[in-house]
């Protein structure tokens, strides 16, 4: 009983000095204070929010090509992270899939899904994963999680929409359905 009871105070003390809870737009996140904040409307956030200039990035694809963030300026762009054995991110791809096939030149948009390979056991397993649900936009591999970190990615599936001119126009925490990429891309000028 003296153990169930020294664990609980552990636990709460953890809970209450190294992770904040806020939501937003009824999704919950869980944020690591030792990140940079800001104060927004008596809620504390982290990483990179809506007005901020999306940080250009070099990840190498699956077939082995440098990718840059910037190799897309002019282009509305979905910053996707995400993992192979997340069961919401297994949700989204389909409709990704179907966005990018059926939207994304209409709305001169690219997906760029990052994976964030660190919490894979190999990118075969990514591979693998691309095959099965026949993806065809570009699949990047975080292999040391720094984008990961930069974006301040904690729930997955996590996507920043970045405007023609590189900036975040908002974060989705949580799947996108088709329709949603739809009314996000469309809302971009």
């Amino acid at each position: 009983m003296r153990n169930l009871i020294i664990g609980i105070v552990v636990l709460s003390g953890f809970l209450a000095f190294g992770l904040q809870v806020f939501t937003d737009n009824k999704n919950v996140s869980v944020i690591n204070q030792a990140e940079p904040a800001k104060q927004v409307s008596g809620a504390v956030e982290v990483g990179l929010q809506k007005g901020d200039k999306a940080p250009d990035f070099t990840l190498y694809s699956l077939e082995g090509e440098e990718v840059s963030l910037s190799d897309y300026k002019g282009k509305v762009t979905f910053i996707n992270f995400w993992t192979t054995w997340c069961p919401p991110c297994k949700k989204e791809m389909p409709d990704m899939q179907e966005f990018y096939e059926e939207k994304a030149e209409e709305y001169d948009a690219e997906i760029l899904s990052i994976n964030i390979t660190t919490n894979e056991s190999s990118s075969q397993v990514v591979e693998d994963f691309v095959k099965e649900y026949a993806l065809t936009f570009p699949v990047l591999l975080d292999e040391n999680g720094e984008q990961t970190n930069t974006f301040a990615t904690i729930t997955i599936p996590t996507t920043y929409l970045v405007d023609k001119n590189g900036i975040i126009m908002k974060r989705i925490i949580g799947p996108m359905s088709k329709e949603q990429m739809i009314e996000l891309a469309s809302s971009v000028e």
